[in-house]
C-alpha cells in the first residue's frame, strides 16, 4: 500500500508543530556567536553569506543586513574554534575566536574567487578548500539566471552540465533528463544538504539523451527554495555511494530566520507561445534559538511547438490545421513546497534536531504522432479528422529527512532517516484503443493508463573528529554506516487502456491492442519489489607536510540481490606557493542497476525509420528475469563499475583573479544500456504471445572510456561606481564505446541491435563535444545588470536516424537588467537575445519535414524567451 497521504500530512504537520510550538520548547539559551559581514571595498553590508563553524557542525547565512546569529553547543565554551565567511565569488575568510558568553565576530570579505568544499571533503578549514574541483552557484547567480527550473539554471552556468529538451518521448517530456560530463543521467549522485536525493520513478526508454536511465528530476526541487548548488567534478563512489561516477550535486537549502518574500515571473517566447508563470513565497522563522525556512512555488509553462506542416494526404473530411504534430516543450504545471529546520534539542545544546523536505505535484501534457484520418489505427467514426494523442501524466514526490547532529567529547556525530517517494501516473487523452472498434458505447477516448513508484529509506550514521598524530597538521577521521531499503513498483492501468477487444482497424487487418500513443501497463507488468543495502566508509584526510595534503576514502557497500562492492579513493593537494594548488585523485566507482532496469515492463507504440517514413511497431520492454528476455538470452544485470583519474591546478596570481584546470579520465565497464528493438520474423514467435512485433532488454552491453577537461578562470575589479564580476568556464568531453558485448546465441545476427548505430552515436557524440560558458555581473548597489554568452559545441544526430548528420556550434546570449528598490527589486531580461536556433534537421532526418529541428539539441528549440521579474519584500 503507498504512503503517499499519510507523508504529505507528516510533513504539513511537522511546519504546524514548528510554527507553533512554544520556543522553550524548541530551544534551550546557551551561547551565541554575532558579528556581521561587510565588502572590504564599500564597506558595504553582504546578505547570504554562509558563516560556520565546521568542527561543530553550525552554520547559518546573513541577513539583508550582512548580519549573523550563530547559535553553539553549550559545552564548547572557551574552545578556540575556527570560523568561517564564505560567499562566492569572494574570498573565504576563516579566523580562530574564543567561544564564550556575548562573542562577536565581523568578517571583512575581499573579492576572489573559490570553491566551496561541502562535497569532495569531509575535512575542515581553508586548508581543505581547492582538493578537489567543486564549483559553487552562489544565490545571485540563481536569482538572475533567467531560467526558472533549476536543471536549466544549472545548465546556463556550468559548463559540464547538459539539459536538452526532449520531444515526443512518452513520460520524458515531463521528467527531463540531465548530465554531466557527457555520461548517463544515472551517472551523478544529487544531494540535498549533503543527504542522497531519491530518483524519479520514470524509466526512459524512447530516443532521447538519457535513454535507458532513471535519473534524479531536479526540477522537483524549486529554485526559490535553494541557497546554492554545488557541483564536485571528480569520481566519489567511495565517498557517498551509488551513482557518484562522474560527479555530485549537492543542493544545500535556504536556511535561517529570513522576512517574507514574494517573487514574481513572467515570460513567453517572441515565437508567441512558450508562456510562463513562476510565482514563490518564502519567508524564514526564528524558533527560539532555532529556525525553519520554508518555499512555495508555483510554475506554469506554456508548450512551444516547431513542427512544420504535414505534408501527406489527411484523408479527413475538413482541412486539418498545419501544424498537426507538436515538436517542442510540453505543457507543464508544477505545485511545490520545501521547508528546511533546526533547533536543539538539549539545555546543554550538545545535540541539534534538523529536518527538511518537500511535497511536489507536476501535471504535463504532451503529443505523440499525430494519427490521420486515413491511417489504419484511426476509426473516422471518432476521429474523421485524424487525431493527435496526448500523454498527460500526474507526478507526486514527496522527501522527509530528520535528524539529530551534535556534539559528544571530541567526536562530532549525525544520524539521520530519509524517505522519498515518487509516482508517476500515465493517462492518455485524445486517443482511441482501435481494437475496441469504433461503436462500442461510449466511444472511450481517455484512459488511465497506469502508475510508476519509486520509494527509498535510508538511515545514516556519520562521526568525524581531529586527531593529532606528529603530522604538519590534524588528521580528520570520518566514518559511517549507511542502511537503504529500494522500493519499485508497477500499477496497471484500466482494462480499456491495454486490451485487445479484438475489432479489426478501419482496413480489416488486425487492430493494435491499447490506447494509441501509450498502451497501459497490463496485470502482467505489475510488480512490487524492494531491495536492501548497507555500506560503511571511512576517509582520512591530513597534512602530512605544510605544502601537501593527503587524503584516502574507502567504501563497502552489499546488496541483496547481487552481491558487495569495495571501492576506494586517494587524492592529493600540494601547494608550493600560495597562489599556487596542484590536486589530482585516483579512485574507483559503481552504479548499482536500479530497480526500474531490472523490473520495468511494457509494450508500447514505437515508430522506426522504414524507407524514409516513420512506421508505427508494437515494442515490447521486457525485465531480464522474464520468460521472454530469456529466451532471446538475456544475463542477469551486474553494477557497472569504474576507474577514475583527475590531476589540475587552482592559481591565484593576484587575490581577485583566479585560474583553474582540471583533466579527467574516465572509464566505465559494464555500462547498462537499453538494447535497439529486436523485430523480424526470427524473434516473431517469441513475441506473438505478448502482443508485440519487438522487445528489447537491458543488458550490460558496452564499455567506454571518457577523455576530457575542464578550465576556469574568474575575476573582479570595480568599475563605473560599481563591482565587475567575470567568469568563464570551458569544458571538453569525448566519450568512446571500447567494447560491445556479444550478442547471445538465440540472437546470433542481430549483433547490431543489441547496442546498434543509433545508440553509439548517441553514447559517443550525442552531446556537445565541447561547451564554453561567459559571465559578466555588475553591480553598483541598486542598479545590476547580467550578461552570459554560452557556446554550444558540435554534436550528432542520436535519435530517430535515418543519415548522418552533425549539428555546428551555436552561441546563445543572455542579458537581464534590473533595479533595487527599498523593499522590491525589478527586473527585466531574455534568454536567447539574438533568437538563435540549432541546424535543421536534414530532410531525410525531419519525417517529411515535420521535425524541423534535433529533439536533443542542448539548449533546445525555443528562440528567445523575454521575461520580467519581481521580488517584494514584506
Amino acid at each position: 500500500m503507498r504512503l503517499r497521504v499519510p507523508l504529505s500530512i507528516l510533513i504539513l504537520t511537522l511546519l504546524v508543530a514548528l510554527l507553533l510550538a512554544p520556543p522553550q520548547l524548541l530551544a534551550q539559551e546557551g551561547l551565541l556567536l554575532a558579528g556581521q559581514v561587510v565588502e572590504a571595498e564599500s564597506g558595504e553590508p553582504l546578505p547570504g553569506v554562509a558563516v560556520a563553524i565546521p568542527t561543530l557542525g553550525v552554520e547559518t547565512t546573513t541577513g539583508s543586513d550582512g548580519r549573523y546569529t550563530l547559535p553553539i553547543p553549550a559545552q564548547a565554551a572557551g574552545q578556540t574554534v575556527e570560523v568561517r565567511a564564505s560567499l562566492a565569488p569572494f574570498q573565504t575568510s576563516a579566523v580562530e575566536v574564543v567561544l564564550s558568553p556575548g562573542a562577536t565576530q565581523d568578517f571583512t570579505l575581499g573579492l576572489s574567487f573559490h570553491e566551496s568544499i561541502t562535497v569532495g571533503s569531509r575535512a575542515s578549514g581553508a586548508a581543505a578548500e581547492k582538493a578537489v574541483p567543486v564549483d559553487t552557484i552562489p544565490p545571485v547567480m540563481i536569482e538572475t539566471a533567467g531560467a526558472s527550473e533549476t536543471n536549466q539554471i544549472i545548465q546556463a552556468l556550468a559548463p559540464s552540465f547538459n539539459f536538452p529538451r526532449p520531444t515526443i518521448t512518452d513520460g520524458t517530456d515531463s521528467v527531463r533528463p540531465a548530465t554531466l560530463r557527457g555520461l548517463g543521467s544515472d551517472q551523478v549522485l544529487v544531494l540535498v544538504n549533503g543527504k542522497r536525493r531519491h530518483t524519479s520513478a520514470l524509466v526512459h526508454v524512447n530516443g532521447s539523451i538519457g535513454r535507458g536511465s532513471t535519473g534524479v528530476d531536479l526540477n522537483a526541487i524549486p529554485a526559490s527554495a535553494i541557497e546554492r548548488i554545488e557541483i564536485l567534478r571528480d569520481g566519489a563512489a567511495a565517498q557517498y555511494g551509488s551513482d557518484a561516477i562522474a560527479g555530485v550535486i549537492n543542493v544545500v537549502l535556504k536556511s535561517g530566520a529570513e522576512p517574507l518574500e514574494l517573487d514574481l515571473k513572467a515570460g513567453a517566447t517572441t515565437h508567441s507561445d512558450g508562456e510562463l508563470i513562476d510565482g514563490s513565497l518564502h519567508q524564514g522563522w526564528a524558533l527560539g534559538r532555532g529556525w525553519l525556512f520554508a518555499t512555495a512555488e508555483y510554475r506554469d509553462r506554456g508548450e512551444t511547438n516547431r513542427a512544420g506542416p504535414d505534408p501527406r494526404p489527411q484523408g479527413s473530411r475538413d482541412p486539418v490545421g498545419q501544424p498537426n504534430h507538436h515538436w517542442g516543450d510540453a505543457e507543464v504545471q508544477d505545485l511545490m513546497g520545501f521547508f528546511n529546520a533546526s533547533a536543539p534539542i538539549n539545555a546543554a545544546d550538545t545535540a541539534w534536531f534538523y529536518a527538511f523536505g518537500g511535497v511536489g505535484k507536476r501535471e504535463g501534457s504532451h503529443a505523440g504522432f499525430f494519427r490521420r484520418a486515413l491511417q489504419a489505427q484511426n476509426h473516422p467514426q471518432i476521429y474523421p479528422n485524424g487525431f493527435l494523442p496526448l500523454i498527460e501524466p500526474e507526478i507526486q514526490d514527496v522527501s522527509l529527512t530528520g535528524g539529530v547532529r551534535g556534539a559528544l567529547g571530541d567526536w562530532f556525530w549525525d544520524a539521520s532517516l530519509q524517505y522519498g517517494d515518487n509516482e508517476f501516473e500515465f493517462h492518455v487523452s485524445d486517443s482511441l484503443n482501435t481494437s475496441l472498434g469504433p461503436n462500442i458505447p461510449p466511444n472511450q477516448t481517455e484512459f488511465y493508463a497506469g502508475t510508476l513508484g519509486l520509494d527509498q529509506l535510508l538511515a545514516n550514521i556519520d562521526l568525524s573528529r581531529t586527531v593529532d598524530i606528529g603530522l604538519a597538521g590534524p588528521l580528520n577521521v570520518a566514518f559511517g554506516f549507511e542502511s537503504r531499503r529500494d522500493g519499485y513498483q508497477i500499477e496497471a492501468g484500466e482494462p480499456a487502456s491495454y486490451i485487445d477487444g479484438g475489432f479489426p482497424d478501419q482496413f480489416g487487418a488486425k487492430a493494435p491492442a491499447g490506447a494509441q500513443v501509450f498502451p497501459g501497463f497490463r496485470p502482467s507488468n505489475e510488480v512490487d519489489v524492494t531491495r536492501d543495502s548497507y555500506a560503511v566508509y571511512l576517509d582520512l584526510e591530513g597534512d602530512v607536510l605544510s605544502t601537501l595534503r593527503l587524503g584516502v576514502a574507502g567504501r563497502f557497500e552489499d546488496y541483496d540481490d547481487f552481491g558487495s562492492t569495495s571501492d576506494y579513493k586517494v587524492s592529493a593537494r600540494f601547494q608550493p606557493v600560495e597562489q599556487l594548488v596542484l590536486r589530482g585523485a585516483v579512485a574507483t566507482g559503481f552504479r548499482a542497476p536500479s530497480l526500474g532496469q531490472a523490473f520495468f515492463s511494457t509494450v508500447s507504440t514505437n515508430f522506426l525509420a522504414v524507407g524514409g517514413v516513420l512506421v508505427p511497431f508494437e515494442v515490447g520492454t521486457f525485465p531480464v528475469n522474464s520468460p521472454v528476455a530469456r529466451a532471446l538470452g538475456a544475463p542477469a544485470l551486474e553494477p557497472e563499475t569504474s576507474d577514475h583519474l583527475s590531476a589540475g591546478f587552482v592559481w591565484n596570481p593576484v587575490p581577485a583573479l583566479e585560474l583553474a584546470a582540471d583533466y579527467y579520465a574516465i572509464d566505465i565497464q559494464d555500462r547498462i544500456v537499453l538494447t535497439g528493438n529486436f523485430t523480424g520474423a526470427r524473434v516473431a514467435p517469441l513475441l506473438a504471445p505478448f502482443n508485440a512485433n519487438g522487445a528489447r532488454f537491458f543488458t550490460n552491453a558496452i564499455d567506454t572510456e571518457t577523455r576530457g577537461y575542464d578550465l576556469r578562470v574568474g575575476y573582479a575589479f570595480k568599475l563605473a561606481g560599481g563591482r565587475l564580476g567575470l567568469t568563464a568556464g570551458y569544458n571538453a568531453t569525448e566519450n568512446e564505446v571500447t567494447r560491445i558485448a556479444p550478442t547471445p546465441p538465440q540472437l546470433t545476427g542481430l549483433q547490431e541491435v543489441l547496442f546498434d548505430r543509433t545508440e553509439l552515436l548517441r553514447t559517443e557524440c550525442g552531446q556537445p563535444e565541447n561547451n564554453l560558458r561567459l559571465q559578466g555581473d555588475w553591480d553598483g548597489g541598486n542598479l545590476f545588470t547580467t550578461a552570459r554568452a554560452a557556446r554550444y559545441g558540435e554534436y550528432c544526430l542520436a535519435d530517430r536516424r535515418v543519415v548522418d548528420q552533425t549539428f555546428e556550434p551555436e552561441w546563445v546570449a543572455d542579458l537581464e537588467i534590473g533595479y533595487r528598490f527599498p523593499r522590491f527589486t525589478l527586473a527585466a531580461g531574455a534568454q536567447n537575445l539574438f533568437d538563435a536556433f540549432p541546424d535543421e534537421n536534414l530532410p531525410a532526418n525531419a519525417n517529411l519535414g515535420i521535425f524541423t529541428y534535433p529533439s536533443h539539441s542542448p539548449f533546445g528549440m525555443n528562440g528567445r524567451f523575454v521575461y520580467s521579474r519581481v521580488s517584494v519584500r514584506f
